[in-house]
């Protein structure tokens, strides 16, 4: 458990320190980076959202193969 605690918070800490260097170094304005943001985050959410639905789908499926038996 100390293990799994040490990496998540090393893995979360440097995720935060190369995000705040990313911003830093960027060529790009302020505008541009939250627009880039902004996208790919819609992208994300619908990935997920598509990925839940087809998981919920092929839930259904097995729940109805099991209740007929």
């Amino acid at each position: 458990m100390k293990k799994a605690f040490s990496f998540l918070n090393g893995f979360f800490t440097g995720a935060l320190v190369g995000g705040l260097v990313m911003l830093l170094l960027t060529p790009d304005s302020g505008e541009g980076i939250r627009n880039s943001l902004k996208e790919k985050l819609a992208g994300f959410k619908s990935e997920i959202s598509m990925a839940a639905q087809e998981k919920r789908i092929e839930l259904e499926n097995e729940l109805n193969k099991l209740r007929q038996g």
